[in-house]
């Protein structure tokens, strides 16, 4: 993209670099190494590390960094005189290219650059002989061509200023939002802790509930044959009384309703163990899915801790973040990028969330069907 405009700066550059190349032009018969400065700013400001590259017909013949002081120093082996073209870049920047320069040993050429994209191409006139013939009244008219790009030059100056304060205001409000994100994530981690041990103490009483009526239960079962055996052995010993007192065939025929007592009795008992055998062994075996439960709640713990760590993580990378840009010390952009980065880890962390609650619920459902 060639951006193709003249501003106060290019044309005041012109005018001192046509009267230089008039001068050179006088002496051209001199010729060797030549060394001169390139001035490179931003809003009146140095611009550090900005490319400055010579050319003449088309080949580079030096290239140069600006310092921190928006200096660049270069130089050009035996040069002839030919006009060369200044190049100036810098990333973020439009480069600007000046054309048909005459160079003068030891000048300084000053270049400002503005925030965008593209290359600005200004090429200069360099008609000596028209240059040295002309009068007062075109000189007046570059005057106020230069009064008229002196105002224009403020004006870009002024909506610059106005970029960099929206920028700034931009900047202030991502930081609001990340620490309003920062405190909104510390309220959920504490949320998530605080429902954890909701959940361990329900569990550990729930687990002491268990065994103490699993106890109660079998103590009731004891005192209820103990006291159907009693009851059992008081009518068989009444019963017996009675049939003592009973003489000849009495006798005989109270012993053998005894003995059918008795075997009805032993039948009795021989049931009651049975259904003793089958309570203890519906107790094992609500006992093992009690276990089987603990076991899985253990599981959902682990992946539950996991989560956690992976939070605290991505909070120091997100605390580490808020005070880079608290000082800073990074580029908005970068900024952007790295938030994106931890709101799509966050993301990520939601879900898995997501699925372990899905899968506690429907583990606690399970266990409630039983």
């Amino acid at each position: 993209m060639k951006l193709v405009s003249l501003t106060f700066m290019s044309i005041l550059m012109n005018l001192v670099l046509i009267q230089n190349s008039t001068f050179a032009a006088k002496d051209l018969s001199r010729h060797g190494k030549l060394s001169f400065t390139v001035q490179v700013n931003h809003i009146n400001s140095p611009l550090e590390n900005a490319t400055v590259e010579v050319f003449i017909q088309g080949k580079m013949v030096s290239q140069g960094q600006s310092s921190a002081l928006g200096l660049a120093r270069l130089e050009v082996a035996n040069y002839l005189h030919e006009p060369v073209n200044i190049r100036v870049t810098h990333a973020g920047f439009i480069g600007k290219e000046l054309q048909g320069v005459y160079l003068v040993n030891n000048r300084s050429y000053p270049f400002a650059l503005i925030q965008g994209e593209g290359l600005e191409i200004v090429s200069i006139e360099n008609e000596i002989e028209k240059i040295q013939e002309k009068s007062d009244e075109k000189k007046q008219e570059l005057e106020e061509e230069r009064r008229k790009n002196e105002a224009e030059r403020k004006a870009n100056e002024e909506r610059a200023k106005k970029a960099g304060e929206e920028t700034r205001n931009k900047e202030a409000m991502i930081q609001d939002k990340a620490k309003e994100s920062a405190n909104a994530l510390e309220a959920q981690k504490k949320a998530r802790e605080m429902e954890i041990r909701e959940r361990e103490a329900a569990e550990k009483k729930r687990q002491e509930d268990l065994k103490n009526l699993e106890k109660q239960q079998e103590r009731q079962r004891a005192d209820e044959a103990a006291a159907a055996a009693k009851q059992q052995a008081e009518k068989d010993a009444k019963k017996k009384a009675d049939q003592a007192k009973k003489q000849g065939k009495k006798e005989e025929k109270a012993a053998k309703a005894k003995l059918k007592e008795e075997k009805k009795a032993k039948k009795a008992s021989d049931k009651a163990k049975k259904e003793a055998l089958k309570a203890e062994k519906a107790a094992k075996k609500e006992l093992k899915r009690e276990e089987a439960y603990a076991k899985s709640v253990n599981k959902l713990g682990k992946k539950q801790g996991k989560i956690d760590k992976s939070r605290a993580s991505i909070k120091r990378d997100q605390e580490k973040l808020d005070k880079e840009i608290e000082k800073g010390k990074i580029k908005v952009e970068d900024a952007n990028a790295k938030q994106a980065k931890i709101n799509s880890q966050q993301a990520e962390l939601d879900l898995k969330q997501s699925k372990l609650e899905q899968e506690t619920a429907k583990l606690k459902k399970k266990y409630s069907k039983k």
